[in-house]
């Protein structure tokens, strides 16, 4: 190796693998898959594993992909994500208010990893202002019928908002990290009007296709920002 390669290759930034593209694909085929057999009525253990498929494939893209304190943060959002994932998708008792549990710590998590790189903007206040009246429309919505159940739930409405009005903050300028979010809250927003207002038809279909989007939009996002160099 010459002297100008041994200065020029610690760096030298990486050309692009094909892995990012199969784990893609390996996405949206488990993704399919776990979504048509929920469709169909299957019910059985291993169809919680099926589950986080997905967001392991994003765990892995966010392991390799990211660094530092936003790897971190991202990693332990999306580990929170998949063991909700799997508390709502086992019965047993109050499995609901221990997924909404770990979805919340991983509502948490996000935000501590958007505001790092938080700014005040023109831009913030608008969507600032879209997502504070989606949230009041939805806890108008759903709190009253949430009975015994209001106060996590409404927490949890909280833990979500400042999700989105962090993602919305991203200095990045990121509109994936923010369309994520508010991909997450129409999730979200389904699963409770589903369980406690009125049953929406095809459910279960619509709030998984939301919720993958959400996540693989967040993951992608933040892999962006932090390959993009900081804006003033």
């Amino acid at each position: 190796m010459n002297d100008a390669a041994m200065i020029t290759a610690p760096h030298a930034q990486p050309a692009p693998a094909a892995l990012p593209n199969a784990a893609a694909l390996l996405f949206l085929l488990a993704a399919t898959l776990y979504m048509l057999l929920d469709a169909s009525g299957t019910k059985a253990l291993w169809m919680a594993a099926l589950k986080v498929v997905p967001i392991g494939l994003l765990f892995w893209l966010a392991a390799n992909r990211l660094s530092g304190a936003t790897r971190t943060l991202a990693l332990l959002a999306l580990g929170f994500s998949a063991i909700g994932d799997v508390l709502l998708a086992v019965p047993f008792a109050n499995h609901f208010i221990f997924g909404l549990g770990a979805f919340l710590l991983a509502q948490l998590t996000y935000t501590a990893t958007f505001v790092r790189r938080g700014k005040l903007s023109l831009c913030l206040a608008g969507r600032a202002f879209a997502v504070l009246v989606a949230v009041i429309l939805l806890g108008r919505q759903v709190l009253p019928a949430a009975g015994e159940l209001a106060l996590p739930v409404g927490l949890y409405i909280l833990a979500i908002s400042a999700m989105a009005l962090s993602a919305a903050a991203h200095r990045s300028g990121s509109s994936l990290l923010f369309a994520g979010a508010l991909t997450f809250m129409a999730s979200d927003a389904l699963i409770a009007i589903n369980r406690f207002v009125d049953p929406v038809p095809l459910a279960g279909t619509w709030i998984m296709l939301t919720y993958y989007a959400a996540q693989a939009l967040l993951v992608v996002g933040l892999i962006r920002a932090d390959l993009a160099p900081p804006r003033a």
